[in-house]
């Protein structure tokens, strides 16, 4: 801890609970101008303002005084979202993402969790992406079929994921690569496929964009293919999609079964598809239009058939430190230097597991996928 107040923790703080500098100074009663000037360290706290922003924030006085040993750099910080999001939300993105990261933090101090396993990968032509990952599926010997689970995965890759409320509607994740990655979803109205697609976007980014600043149409199509690649392997689904096709017109029931089998969108089969030399620019151009039209751009008729992964590392491991260690939420906040309501904020409960074909997360290091 310093004896100096921490601005930069105080915007962070604020942002996470997407919060304007107006709407925080209306509460603990100073202009915007002021808390501003806190922020950017010109300007000093008096004890009852602390206090009023402490109520306001849900963090313990401690928070605002100590430095993040783990700090983060904006090439560390990847976003799938629209290209055209507003700053103002994707810096509300990242400051949850951020708390995330520090309560994950804790919880690598207490508990063993899967050992990091990402590799870098070739992003210098759209051949050593795919062979990216082609070599990420043969590490953790997934074979060439559909994946059954993508987010149980990515959490034995050695990256924590967690879901998300209050993340804007325009950002579907976020991840941070840190020496613990992390991948916030948005968990507001996102089908499976796209919860699905979202992470396999983070871990393209986490191979491909190792001290890359992302966020332009270049890397954010990288992240696309490394994912779709990732997803629809070329060497078995290359000819699978052809199901697609009836002659020389889109295959709709067989779109939908290809669906069902790899758990990607429909528009993600049409985009993969084409990709791979086995749809034309007519027949995808059409099958987009036809999404449309049909009310399925964002939501298709077959997304209720799919079931939601759920994450587990971070509610297993929130388990093991009350069950086995003895560490209540309360001692998990104050290590956090915040007050256990917000811990509620960042750990969405999670549904009912459902069944799977791969096997659970805290059981030996050596264990598959």
């Amino acid at each position: 801890m310093t004896n100096v107040f921490l601005g930069t923790n105080l915007r962070l703080i604020r942002l996470f609970h997407g919060l304007s500098l107006a709407d925080l100074g209306d509460r603990v009663g100073v202009s915007k101008q002021f808390l501003s000037r806190v922020e950017a360290g010109g300007e000093s706290v008096t004890a009852q303002l602390e206090m009023a922003m402490v109520e306001q924030l849900q963090v313990l006085p401690e928070f605002f005084y100590t430095l993040d040993p783990d700090p983060i750099s904006d090439e560390q910080c990847h976003f799938r979202r629209q290209l055209t999001t507003k700053v103002a939300l994707r810096q509300i993105g990242r400051a949850r993402g951020e708390m995330l990261k520090r309560l994950v933090s804790v919880l690598d101090k207490h508990v063993d969790l899967p050992v990091y396993r990402m590799h870098a990968a070739e992003v210098t032509s759209h051949e050593t992406i795919e062979r990216g990952a082609e070599q990420f599926r043969a590490r953790f010997g997934l074979g060439a079929g559909p994946l059954s689970n993508v987010t149980r995965i990515a959490e034995n890759a050695g990256a924590v994921v967690a879901k998300f409320d209050g993340l804007a509607q325009e950002i579907d994740a976020v991840s941070f690569a840190t020496k613990r990655p992390v991948i916030a979803l948005n968990a507001t109205g996102r089908s499976s496929c796209r919860e699905r697609f979202g992470i396999a976007h983070e871990l393209g980014h986490l191979a491909l964009h190792i001290g890359v600043l992302t966020g332009d149409r270049l890397t954010e199509s990288q992240a696309n293919r490394f994912a779709s690649s990732l997803l629809l392997p070329r060497s078995s689904f290359g000819s699978e999609c052809r199901l697609g096709l009836r002659g020389g017109r889109l295959n709709w029931s067989g779109l939908s079964e290809l669906k069902l089998r790899w758990g990607t969108s429909k528009k993600a089969i049409l985009f993969r598809g084409h990709q791979l030399g086995q749809f034309s620019e007519d027949q995808v151009r059409t099958g987009y239009i036809y999404l449309k039209r049909h009310g399925e751009a964002l939501e298709e008729s077959e997304d209720h058939r799919i079931p939601h992964e759920e994450p587990e590392v971070l509610q297993e491991g929130l388990k093991v430190m009350r069950e086995q260690l003895g560490i209540r939420v309360s001692a998990i906040a104050r290590q956090m230097g915040v007050q256990p309501a917000l811990l509620d904020l960042i750990v969405k409960r999670p549904e009912e597991a459902l069944g799977t074909n791969v096997v659970p997360l805290f059981g030996s290091k050596d264990a598959g996928l």
